[in-house]
């Protein structure tokens, strides 16, 4: 084995590094190839995007607070609630103070006025919707009360249960 490395590495032979450190560089070489790639992928400048966001987020929410705090003029009626009161006006002057005081009060014991036979209670205080069917000389008890143009009217409630409305002269 030694003499096949001396055969290798023979002294008498000069390295021959020194001259391709003398040599001169290749010109057409070109160093700067891979900066040209670089130069295609470089970040995007940021974008605009989220501040535009921003912009229409606060022009919404001046758009609410200024609805919302706007002290605008009186709304002008509109014909579905002009007449509703044209059918239904508000007692005004004498038309107020003439108005009875109710015979009955809340949670009151009343009996139907009529001894005999079946009365019929009213789904609503306006008397225009039937209600449920009761017998003559049953207790109620009231519950609530409604002023309308033909008298008091009463929300009552069975023994039974059962609720409806009833106007004045039917109940003792």
């Amino acid at each position: 084995m030694t003499a096949t490395i001396a055969t290798m590495f023979s002294l008498e032979r000069p390295s021959r590094w020194n001259i391709l450190f003398a040599e001169e560089s290749d010109r057409d070489l070109d160093f700067d190839e891979g900066f040209e790639e670089d130069d295609l992928h470089q970040p995007k400048p940021p974008s605009r995007r989220p501040l535009l966001w921003l912009l229409l987020l606060v022009v919404v929410g001046a758009a609410a607070y200024w609805f919302i705090n706007n002290p605008s003029p009186p709304m002008s009626r509109t014909p579905v609630l002009e007449t509703m009161e044209e059918s239904h006006p508000a007692p005004q002057g004498e038309d107020a103070m003439n108005i009875s005081p109710p015979l009955f009060g809340e949670n009151q014991t009343v009996m139907l006025a009529v001894e005999a036979g079946v009365s019929m209670l009213m789904g609503d205080s306006t008397n225009s919707q039937p209600g449920p069917m009761i017998k003559g000389g049953e207790q109620l008890i009231i519950i609530d009360g409604s002023h309308q143009i033909t008298g008091w009217v009463y929300q009552v409630q069975t023994t039974a249960g059962k609720t409806g409305w009833i106007s004045e002269e039917k109940i003792k």
